[in-house]
């Protein structure tokens, strides 16, 4: 599957997106885009677990930016604002918790804003040249969060109380991201 030319490789079960991506970087396009319906081992900032059950959108993307490494941290910010832009929600609030959290403060909740997505965001520099970057996503659609991370997590399909098209949403953020922040996939930005 392609979406803007780009090649997508789907998987039903991965350990990580974020690792497979990373382990294809340097001999992958620019704009390769690493999917799948579940993780076992995802992952976020500082090795935390991300839970990743079916339902759930879980994708890492390879770029390979012609900008210098500090500006790597600019592109989790556009990754937020396409995530936050393709769902779409308006109430409740949906803000960015910086450095890499799309957090939601679900209407019964208003003081306690729960975690809807996450972004890792890693890299290989040489010099001060970038090899790579892999940017990586998990967005909380329609899977059941855990008992056990119910008070700081939720789903879109918990807040709205209806299924989503993962599928339609994985395809509005790529988008966004590329269009809205004029993201050219050879490199240049």
């Amino acid at each position: 599957m392609k979406i803007f030319d780009k090649k997508i490789i789907r998987f039903a079960k991965i350990n990580s997106t974020q690792d497979y991506a990373k382990k294809i970087a340097d001999k992958s396009p620019s704009g390769t885009i690493v999917v799948a319906e579940r993780q076992t081992n995802g992952r976020g900032q500082f090795e935390r677990d991300w839970s990743s059950s079916k339902g759930g959108l879980y994708f890492s993307i390879i770029l390979k930016p012609r900008i210098s490494p500090d500006k790597i941290p600019e592109l989790t910010l556009k990754m937020a604002a396409a995530i936050i832009d393709a769902l779409k929600i308006e109430k409740p609030k949906i803000f960015i918790k910086l450095p890499n959290d799309i957090m939601v403060s679900p209407k019964s909740e208003v003081r306690s804003p729960k975690k809807i997505a996450g972004i890792l965001t890693e890299s290989s520099i040489t010099g001060n040249k970038i090899d790579w970057v892999v940017v990586g996503v998990g967005v909380n659609i329609n899977n059941k969060i855990p008992k056990e991370l119910k008070k700081i997590a939720v789903s879109l399909k918990e807040i709205t109380k209806k299924n989503w098209n993962v599928k339609k949403i994985f395809k509005e953020i790529i988008k966004k991201f590329v269009s809205t922040n004029r993201i050219d996939f050879s490199g240049k930005f």
